[in-house]
C-alpha cells in the first residue's frame, strides 16, 4: 500500500517527534498522544442499515501466513509482510506468490513501484530493494518510524526520539535530505501525490499540535490546526487523505473544565491551507482516519472499522477481539483493511462489504 494509507504509528502505525521550525521544544514533560476513553457516539451518528461484516472464528489456512504489514501500488499489484516471509499479487488480492525472504525482523514495508521497495524492522533499520525484493541492500536511514511514499519522493519520520527529523530522497535513492524536525512530539506522517502532511501533537508546555505541509520540493508550510482554539487541549489528531485529495481530519478536544473529551471533524480541499467542519465526528475517537470520495472511515483500538456516508456513521467490518493496524484505499472502491491479529480484509466496493483474504 502507498500514501494512502496512513498509519497512526499507525498504525498507527505508528502511523513521531518535536518542535520545528517556528516553535520551540519543550523543556521537559511527556505528550499525550495515545486516544482517550471511548465517549458516547454522536447523536448524529446511526446504526447500520444493515449487519456489517464481522470476522468470525477460523482456523488458519495450511502455509497461510499472519499478515503485519501490506503495501499495494495499484488495485492489482500488492505486497504483505508476515512470520518472516515476503509474499505479492497481481491480482488484487486473489492469488499470491512467495518472494525471497525480506530482511531479518523486518516489521514494515513499502513499494513505491514493482522494483523498488523498503522495509525496516522495530529497531528502525531500513533496507531497499531495486530489483523487485530479489536482494536488499542498507536504505541510508536509522530509527525509522513511519516511511510513506508517492510520485516519485519517499518520506520517512526518523532519528533519536522524541525529536526526530522529517526526511525525503527520490524513490530508489538513498541519498536522504533532512527537512528538519517535526512540529512536535509523536508527529504522524501522510502521503497523497507529491504532498506530504506531517501533524505534530500536543507537546509539553503545553505546545499546541500543528502540521507542516510539504509539496515536493517547495518550502515547508506550517499551519495551526483548526481544533485548536482558546483553552483547548487537543492531546491526539487523526489525519487522511481522500483517494480524490481531500484531508480528513479528527480532533480529540478537551478543555480545563472536568468534562469528556469531544471529537471535532474538518475538511480542506487546499492542502490545509483551510478548513471546513459540518460532518459528524466519528462515534469513537479515531486512532487513525481515511477516505475516498464520498467516504469517510476510522478506527481506534476496538474491533470496530467506522464509515460516513449519507447515512451517518455506521460499522462497516467487525474483527471481535482484535482492532485494526491500517485502513486505505488505492481506488475510490477498492481498499484493504489490516487487523492487529494478522487477518486481511479487502473492500471493491468503498467499504460496504469487506472480504477477508488468505495469503
Amino acid at each position: 500500500m502507498n500514501r494512502r494509507f496512513s498509519v497512526t504509528a499507525a498504525a498507527l502505525v505508528a502511523l513521531v517527534a518535536l518542535a520545528g521550525c517556528g516553535s520551540s521544544k519543550p523543556d521537559s514533560g511527556p505528550s499525550s498522544t495515545a486516544p482517550s476513553a471511548p465517549v458516547t457516539a454522536s447523536p448524529s451518528a446511526t446504526a447500520a442499515a444493515s449487519p456489517p461484516t464481522s470476522a468470525s472464528p477460523s482456523t488458519q489456512a495450511a502455509g497461510s501466513i499472519d499478515v503485519q504489514d501490506v503495501s499495494f501500488v495499484s488495485a492489482d499489484q500488492g505486497w504483505a509482510l508476515g512470520s518472516g516471509e515476503l509474499v505479492t499479487t497481481t491480482d488484487g488480492g486473489a492469488s499470491w506468490a512467495r518472494l525471497p525472504g525480506p530482511p531479518a525482523g523486518a516489521a514494515h514495508i513499502r513499494f513505491a513501484s514493482p522494483e523498488v521497495g523498503y522495509a525496516w524492522t522495530a529497531t528502525g533499520s531500513l533496507w531497499i530493494t531495486t530489483d523487485g525484493a530479489a536482494s536488499w541492500q542498507p536504505g541510508g536511514l536509522a530509527q525509522v518510524l513511519s516511511l510513506e511514499t508517492a510520485a516519485g519522493w519517499v518520506w520517512s519520520i526518523a532519528g533519536e526520539q522524541p525529536y526526530p527529523s522529517i526526511w525525503r530522497a527520490p524513490v530508489g535513492s538513498t541519498a536522504w535530505t533532512n527537512l528538519g524536525f517535526t512540529p512536535d512530539r509523536s508527529a504522524t506522517l501522510t502521503v497523497h501525490g507529491a504532498v506530504a502532511y506531517v501533524v505534530g501533537q500536543q507537546g509539553a508546555g503545553p505546545i499546541a499540535p500543528s502540521l507542516d505541509v510539504f509539496a515536493g520540493t517547495q518550502p515547508v508550510r506550517h499551519e495551526s490546526l483548526p481544533c485548536v482554539q482558546g483553552q483547548t487541549y487537543v492531546p491526539f489528531a487523526a489525519l487522511g487523505v481522500s483517494t480524490d485529495g481531500l484531508v480528513y481530519l479528527v480532533c480529540d478536544a478537551m478543555n480545563n473544565q472536568p468534562s469528556p473529551p469531544t471529537q471535532l471533524a474538518y475538511e480542506s480541499v487546499n492542502q490545509g491551507s483551510s478548513w471546513s467542519a459540518g460532518h459528524p465526528p466519528p462515534p469513537q475517537p479515531p486512532q487513525g482516519v481515511t477516505a475516498s470520495v464520498g467516504e469517510r472511515f476510522a478506527w481506534n483500538f476496538g474491533p470496530d472499522l467506522y464509515k460516513l456516508s449519507g447515512h451517518g456513521w455506521q460499522v462497516s467490518l467487525i474483527d471481535r477481539g482484535h482492532g485494526f493496524s491500517l485502513v486505505g484505499f488505492e481506488t475510490n472502491t477498492q481498499g484493504v483493511a489490516l487487523g492487529t491479529n494478522g487477518h486481511l480484509w479487502i473492500t471493491r466496493n468503498g467499504g460496504t462489504s469487506w472480504s477477508r483474504v488468505t495469503v
